[in-house]
């Protein structure tokens, strides 16, 4: 008879209800994320470099770079009350974004309450982050795995929420609503229920040492951290190599919905990025199981390698097609047609790619920086592999912009006609320059330690 301790422990309650957070937080992050562009230069005038500047380089910077400091802070003042501060915060920047019109006369400049709207929900997301991470490490206990596994899930099942419920309220409300009421209701749901349920963790995550409180870092620690990690050149030069990958998936949120609404006025974009999160959803399981065996830089190229090709798809379109906004016939169901632009048929092809490359690559990273990490810094060097989305958004996201305007909206805007062409062979070029790098990298390391 197998004894108590035999039996695999359940996850208890407050693991459940940090996912649940994370459910609300993504789904109203995830709700305006697609469109966040389109607001900012169809609504409210913005070029397409500033407002990608603003989307990429401002917001997903404040989000994955400060996990550095804000973790740290969290650890110090309880997850619990960082987590009402960052949905305070969260709420408040989604309010701003949904009215500024409302607080400004038409014609105004938007910019400040932009910025104000834009770094409270950058700063809110920045705390989210490392405070349910950290809840789902301290309560997975010896299944820590599938604890990181359902908590992955439960990301993009808040992502297929909020760009569902987004796309019905911005039909009949206009691209507002997908701040207020959509992404603000999210917030305020996730903030009742920090307030309401959640509990601080009590585990630590080896799953012996309940009720024991783990060693935590010092502001100054974290601090001194960053100048350990930017000492190790190599290092720093596998981040800024990783970020280039990014580079490719942050025009999910840039590039392309600038370009869908090129090639379609009225392009559903949030409903074209849904494929993302479904892939991923549907198919993360099979992916890790059919590349367990692969080494984790084998991975991570193959995923880079997935998501280039896929970029590249997007040449054939200008190539094949004269009118590449020319609308047809994909799916039929009865008298009912799901019609889409001839282009759009191949960014749906290549927002595929992205979900398989991430679901290759993105998990082994992790696995990877574990590996390289000196010896007896593997959390500190863990505690930066974030780093790589931060700086591909920074770099990328205004990259995507800046290409849009040199490429279609300048020249069409001057009677000349547009390049899309080289707009993802640009793209496409930062991948094969990622898998360049990252195989020298990986060559070098091989070297040193067979040496």
């Amino acid at each position: 008879m197998n004894s108590p301790e035999s039996k695999p422990a359940r996850f208890p309650a407050t693991f459940w209800t940090a996912n649940t957070i994370e459910l609300f937080e993504r789904g109203a992050y995830y709700a305006m994320a697609s469109f966040v562009v389109i607001y900012l230069t169809e609504n409210l005038g913005m070029s397409p470099t500033f407002a990608t500047f603003l989307n990429g380089s401002l917001l997903w910077g404040l989000i994955y770079f400060l996990p550095i400091v804000s973790g740290t802070l969290a650890d110090k003042y309880g997850f619990k009350r960082s987590l009402v501060t960052a949905f305070i915060m969260l709420s408040l920047g989604y309010l701003v974004m949904g009215n500024v019109q409302n607080f400004l006369p038409a014609g105004s400049n938007y910019t400040i309450p932009v910025l104000l709207g834009i770094v409270l929900i950058g700063l809110g997301g920045s705390i989210v982050k490392p405070c349910i991470a950290g809840t789902v490490q301290k309560t997975s206990g010896l299944r820590a795995t599938l604890g990181f596994g359902i908590f992955y899930m439960v990301i993009n099942i808040g992502s297929i929420s909020g760009r569902g419920v987004s796309y019905f309220v911005r039909s009949q409300l206009g691209i507002p609503a997908i701040f207020f009421p959509v992404a603000f209701a999210f917030t305020i749901v996730g903030l009742l229920i920090v307030f309401f349920i959640y509990r601080e963790p009590e585990f630590v995550s080896d799953g012996k040492k309940d009720g024991q409180v783990a060693a935590k870092k010092t502001l100054s620690q974290a601090l001194l951290g960053i100048i350990t990690v930017l000492r190790n050149w190599k290092f720093v030069f596998f981040l800024v190599v990783i970020g280039m990958f990014w580079i490719l998936y942050v025009q999910l949120y840039n590039l392309i919905p600038l370009f869908l609404r090129w090639i379609d006025p009225q392009a559903p974009v949030e409903l074209y990025t849904l494929v993302n999160p479904i892939m991923i959803v549907s198919l993360q399981l099979l992916i890790t199981r059919f590349a367990k065996k692969w080494t984790p830089v084998r991975s991570i190229m193959f995923g880079v390698l997935v998501t280039t090709v896929g970029m590249l798809v997007n040449v054939l379109a200008p190539m094949l097609f004269a009118d590449i906004s020319l609308k047809v016939t994909l799916l039929r169901f009865g008298s009912f047609h799901v019609l889409l632009p001839l282009a759009g048929i191949f960014l749906l092809v290549s927002i595929a790619s992205m979900a398989l490359g991430e679901m290759f690559a993105s998990p082994r990273i992790y696995e990877y920086i574990g590996a390289i990490a000196p010896k007896g810094q593997e959390g500190l060097y863990l505690g930066y592999a974030n780093l790589p989305v931060a700086l591909g958004s920074i770099v990328g996201a205004p990259l995507g912009g800046r290409l849009f305007e040199i490429f279609i909206s300048n020249p069409v805007a001057k009677g000349q006609p547009a390049n899309p062409i080289a707009i993802w062979l640009i793209v496409a070029g930062m991948g094969v320059v990622s898998m360049v790098g990252l195989a020298l990298y990986d060559r070098l390391l091989m070297h040193k330690k067979q040496d």
